[in-house]
């Protein structure tokens, strides 16, 4: 379920927290899971990943292959029981007296699925701009730290961006208490009582359920490496902060993931944006929210028109549904979702003779040697089989690497005795005269030899993807047809729900992953061996 988030922050600026990347950091280890291809590793669901550069803790982690800590580690110390407490007309009074929030086109409503939501109260132009929200009325990290109590202000500010701002939201929590008054040290305390107690993200999940309703899926790795950074980042902050327990800092970083916005006209600052964070995700939406640099007020400029009783609503950003899974706690119904993938992670396998000046090579053109290429529906891209054929390659002359790193990415009027010459895995040897294949950038290497190997590894690749998922593909579908169950709506203000709730809407969300991933390894498989099959025929003519 939607906690009426917003994020147009990938978690770049968490560094090893995962969700949506195409690049990976070239030192990472594929696990034991991981399947060579030739003279190249195809890292399987089960130990993939999709960080971000920018979703990395680069504070000190532990690996996504060693024990993380269990749901109840985490929630030894309870919740303040004042979280999720703000009534709406306590939040409405807040907005308007003491963050001076004008007049708006939108109320606050639930949503089955989504939580809490915006929804237009008068009519709504495409291309408006709504909100409005002064900037004294968000939360930065500079106002956190401006605005924090701890004793030890110096040592916050060592912390990562992320870290601080999960800091002051834990700090403000554990002081809402009424019988001192603490709170009203706080100006931010009514919307940190208004804020949910849940997200249903992957945060919260015991770690069983992680394990079995991720299986097969490449953001396992994700996930588990998300539960990693984030116990890793809040024993740092409890070094200095002890006073604040795992159970709120857990919290105030599932809210960070499902709420923070990246704010690009304010040099790219992070930022809790209290109302605009009440707007839900839609994939397919191209609306914004961003720091207006006239008004200097963060608004929303829709990219539709709406009506009275239409939900308002933003862009997290072109996120797959297993990345809004992670972080937000629901995905969208299979086949609604445009954004959707499979990522599918390339390594050079650290037993090829030529890793080590492959890896230089690759760095020279500033590629990793741990590549994650998307998979979707309408295909795949090009640099997919160059950096195969690449990696899979064993030249004549080791002296040759770097300039068959440049055939296959930069120059593409690589000598032919560079594009033809060249022994691919499984033993095919191209043939001297024929034409490379050109993309944007580069060629696949070895001529139609080339092509033919490199689909060979992806139709292997994508078969054993699809044979690691653990049930049929009707039981999923099945599964991610379910309903939703309702919730009654003072749970669904306060933003939990029973345990029973929660595990079936993490059943049939993860369901609705799982099927629309095996949808896209289906059509991939199916559009690489008609390549082949292409491919091979055109090679028995020419001969």
């Amino acid at each position: 379920m939607a906690s009426s988030a917003f994020a147009s922050t990938s978690a770049a600026a968490f560094p090893a927290l995962n969700t949506a990347a195409k690049t990976r950091s070239a030192g990472r280890k594929a696990s034991s899971s991981s399947m060579r291809v030739s003279k190249m590793r195809a890292i399987q669901s089960s130990s993939t990943s999709s960080a971000t550069e920018e979703e990395t803790v680069e504070a000190r982690t532990t690996t996504p292959t060693e024990t993380t800590p269990t749901s109840s580690s985490l929630s030894k110390d309870l919740l303040p029981k004042e979280i999720g407490s703000c009534s709406k007309d306590e939040l409405d009074a807040w907005l308007a007296d003491i963050m001076k929030l004008p007049e708006q086109k939108m109320k606050l409503e639930y949503f089955k699925e989504e939580g809490r939501g915006l929804v237009a109260t008068e009519s709504i132009k495409r291309g408006e701009k709504v909100l409005e929200i002064p900037q004294e009325a968000i939360i930065t990290v500079e106002v956190a730290l401006k605005e924090s109590l701890l004793r030890e202000k110096k040592k916050l500010a060592e912390l990562q961006e992320w870290s601080i701002l999960a800091t002051f939201l834990a700090e403000t929590a554990q002081n809402l208490s009424t019988e001192d008054n603490s709170s009203n040290k706080y100006r931010f305390a009514t919307y940190v009582k208004a804020l949910p107690r849940s997200t249903g993200s992957v945060l919260e999940w015991p770690e069983s359920d992680v394990r079995t309703l991720l299986a097969g899926s490449p953001s396992l790795f994700s996930a588990l490496e998300r539960r990693a950074s984030v116990a890793a980042a809040i024993a740092e902050i409890r070094v200095n902060f002890p006073e604040l327990n795992e159970k709120t800092l857990q919290w105030a970083f599932d809210i960070l993931f499902s709420r923070l916005i990246r704010l690009e006209s304010l040099g790219g600052n992070l930022a809790l944006v209290p109302w605009a964070d009440m707007l839900n995700h839609q994939p397919g939406c191209e609306a914004f929210i961003d720091l207006d640099r006239g008004s200097r007020k963060v608004c929303l400029t829709t990219d539709r028109s709406y009506e009275p009783g239409e939900q308002v609503w933003a862009s997290y950003g072109q996120r797959p549904s297993s990345e809004l899974l992670i972080s937000y706690g629901f995905a969208p119904a299979v086949g609604d979702n445009p954004d959707d993938e499979y990522a599918l992670n390339l390594q050079i396998d650290e037993e090829d003779p030529f890793a080590s000046a492959k890896v230089n090579a690759l760095a020279s053109q500033n590629i990793q040697a741990f590549e994650t290429f998307p998979l979707r529906l309408n295909g795949y891209p090009r640099q997919l089989l160059q950096y195969a054929s690449f990696a899979m390659c064993t030249p004549d002359d080791p002296s040759k690497v770097d300039e068959l790193c440049r055939a296959a990415f930069v120059d593409i009027q690589a000598p032919k005795s560079l594009r033809n010459g060249v022994d691919l895995a499984r033993g095919l040897l191209a043939s001297k005269n024929v034409l490379k294949s050109k993309g944007k950038r580069g060629a696949v290497l070895g001529g139609v030899q080339g092509e033919i190997a490199v689909r060979e590894m992806l139709a292997d690749v994508t078969r054993d993807a699809l044979d690691r998922y653990a049930n049929t593909v009707d039981k999923d579908k099945g599964l991610a047809l379910g309903r939703m169950p309702e919730m009654p709506e003072a749970s669904m203000w306060i933003g939990d729900a029973s345990t029973a709730i929660k595990s079936s809407m993490r059943s049939v969300c993860a369901a609705r992953v799982r099927v629309s991933e095996r949808r896209i390894l289906a059509k991939t498989d199916s559009e690489v061996r008609l390549q082949l099959r292409r491919l091979k025929s055109e090679q028995m003519n020419s001969k």
